[in-house]
C-alpha cells in the first residue's frame, strides 16, 4: 500500500508523491518562546517526529526545518517581558533551553535546521520588499500590510471567503492573531514605537510581523516550493493562510504541496491554552507520567482526532504499552528450538498490516492494535528459537524507533540491563553451588569471567554480593 495522507489544502486523502524523488523538504511550525511548552505542543511535536521518522523508514531522505520565534518579533513575547520585567535575552534564552530539554524528554529527533526568527530578519525584509514591488503590499502610517484582495486564492487552505471579511486600510489588523469574522489585511512590518526593539530596513525602523517569519525561513532552507508544511490546527488560520498568500504572491509558485494539521488536546473538555492557563507543561507531565507513557498515549489516537487528556485514559494506554514491553522481554529470553514457519508467516502478515495502517494517513492507533495482537501471538510460542526471536526483534526495533524515537533505545538498554542482572545472579548462584560441592576450578572460572566483564564478587561468611 502506498503512503496516503490527508492534505488540508485539498481537503482529501492523497497518495504522497514528493516533488524531488526520494528527497523531502519538511517544515514544522515551532514554538514562541514566551513560556514552557505544554502537552498540547507535545502531541504536535510527537506526531511530526513520527512522520519524519516514518518517511526515513520508507527510504526517503528528509530535511526537517523548524522555526523558533524568539526575541521581540512576536507580540506575545513583548507582553511577557513587560509582565515579568525581564530582558528579552533572559526570557527567550531560558524558555529556549527549556524547549530543547523538553524535546529530549520526549525522545524527539532534532530538526536538521532550528532557525531563530531574529537571525533571519534580512530575509524577511527582502520578502516584504518583493511584495511591495509586486503591488501585493502597501505602506500605512503604522507599518506595511498585505492586501488580501490582491491575492485571488486567499482562503484556499482554511475555507475563509475574503468577500465575507472586512477589507481595506480602515480595517487593517495590527495584531498577529484574529478571529475569522474580523480578519482583514495583515501586518508584514510594524513601525517602531516607544521602547520596542527594532531593526533597520529600507522602509524605516521597526520589526517584522509574525506571519512573514515562517515564509522567509522555510523558503530560505527548503526552496520556494517544498513537500510538507505541518502544525497544529490553530495555526491553519490566520497564520498558515497568510503564509500561503505572501509566499505565493512573491514567487508565483506553489508554496507547500502537502499541509498537515493535528487536532487539539483538551483539558476537561476545553481547549488547552497558555492564555487561559488550563495546561500541563511537558516537563511536569513527564515527571508525573513518564516520557514513554506520554508519547504512547498521544499515538493511541489518530492525529486528526481531538484528545481529552485524562489519567484514566493514560492508564489504559499504559497497559497496552506494558504488553509490547512484555513481548520484547519474552523475545530476549527465547532459548527454544522451534523455528516455526507459522510464526515467520505471521511476522510477514504483521508487517503488512502494521505498515498499511501507518500508510493510511499515519493511523498510529490501528498500527498499535495490530502490534499488540501480534505480541499476544508471539507469547503463545513457548519453544521459540533465538533465530526466530531475533528476526522479530529486529523489526520491533525498527518500528519502535519510529513510534518512540530516542526513547526506544533507552528502553531497550533498560531491558537489557535488567536481563544482564538476572544473568549475573544466575552465574553467582552457579558459583555458590560449585563452592558448596568443592568444585573450586569452576567457581574460580566463573569469578574470573565476571571480573573480565567488570563485575566484582564479594564473599562473606553467610552470603555473596556483587557490584559493577
Amino acid at each position: 500500500m502506498p503512503l496516503n495522507i490527508y492534505n488540508t489544502l485539498s481537503k482529501k486523502v492523497e497518495e504522497f508523491k514528493p516533488i524531488n524523488g526520494k528527497k523531502i523538504g519538511f517544515y514544522m511550525c515551532g514554538p514562541t518562546v514566551n513560556n514552557y511548552t505544554h502537552i498540547g505542543h507535545a502531541r504536535t511535536y510527537i506526531i511530526w517526529d513520527l512522520v519524519a521518522r516514518y518517511l526515513s523508514f520508507l527510504g526517503y531522505e528528509v530535511r526537517l526545518v523548524s522555526n523558533i520565534t524568539d526575541i521581540a518579533i512576536d507580540d506575545k513575547i513583548l507582553k511577557e517581558i513587560k509582565k515579568l520585567n525581564k530582558s528579552f535575552f533572559e526570557l527567550t534564552t531560558n524558555y529556549m533551553i527549556a524547549y530543547f530539554d523538553d524535546r529530549k524528554k520526549l525522545g524527539l529527533k532534532e530538526p536538521d535546521v532550528n532557525c531563530l526568527a531574529t537571525q533571519h530578519v534580512n530575509e524577511m525584509i527582502n520578502l516584504i520588499q518583493k511584495l511591495l514591488d509586486k503591488g501585493y503590499a502597501y505602506k500605512a502610517e503604522d507599518g506595511i500590510y498585505f492586501n488580501i484582495s490582491k491575492f485571488k486564492d486567499y482562503g484556499k487552505l482554511s475555507g475563509i471567503k475574503p468577500k465575507e471579511l472586512k477589507e481595506g486600510a480602515s480595517n487593517r489588523i495590527k495584531s498577529e492573531e484574529y478571529d475569522k469574522d474580523s480578519a482583514a489585511d495583515f501586518v508584514l512590518w510594524k513601525n517602531k514605537k516607544g521602547d520596542e526593539p527594532y531593526w533597520y530596513s529600507p522602509f524605516g525602523l521597526g520589526r517584522p510581523g509574525w506571519h512573514i517569519e515562517c515564509s522567509a525561513m522555510s523558503m530560505n532552507y527548503l526552496g520556494e516550493t517544498f513537500d510538507i508544511h505541518s502544525g497544529g490546527e490553530d495555526n491553519m488560520f490566520p497564520h498558515h493562510e497568510n503564509e500561503i498568500a505572501q509566499s505565493e504572491a512573491a514567487t508565483g509558485k506553489l508554496f507547500a504541496k502537502y499541509w498537515l494539521h493535528s487536532k487539539h488536546v483538551l483539558m476537561n473538555g476545553e481547549k488547552m491554552s497558555k492564555s487561559v492557563g488550563n495546561f500541563i507543561t511537558i516537563r511536569d507531565a513527564v515527571d508525573k507520567y513518564g516520557s514513554l507513557n506520554l508519547r504512547f498515549f498521544f499515538l493511541n489516537t489518530h492525529y486528526r482526532k481531538t484528545i481529552d487528556f485524562s489519567e484514566k485514559e493514560l492508564n489504559n494506554t499504559n497497559a497496552k504499552l506494558d504488553k509490547i514491553i512484555s513481548a520484547y522481554e519474552f523475545l530476549i529470553n527465547a532459548k527454544g528450538k522451534d523455528d516455526s514457519k507459522e510464526l515467520i508467516k505471521k511476522l510477514q502478515e504483521f508487517k503488512i498490516n502494521f505498515e498499511s495502517a501507518v500508510n493510511d494517513d499515519f493511523n498510529t492507533s490501528l498500527a498499535i492494535t495490530h502490534w499488540i495482537a501480534f505480541c499476544k501471538e508471539i507469547q503463545s510460542f513457548n519453544d521459540l528459537s533465538k533465530a526466530s526471536a531475533k528476526a522479530i526483534m529486529e523489526y520491533f526495533s525498527r518500528i519502535s524507533k519510529v513510534f518512540f524515537g530516542d526513547l526506544a533505545i533507552k528502553k531497550e538498554d533498560k531491558i537489557n540491563n535488567k536481563l544482564s542482572t538476572g544473568l549475573i545472579e544466575s552465574l553467582i548462584n552457579l558459583r555458590n553451588k560449585a563452592r558448596t560441592e568443592k568444585n573450586f576450578k569452576l567457581s574460580d572460572s566463573i569469578r574470573q569471567e565476571l571480573e573480565k566483564n567488570g563485575i566484582i564478587i564479594n564473599d562473606s561468611k553467610d552470603s555473596t554480593t556483587w557490584s559493577y
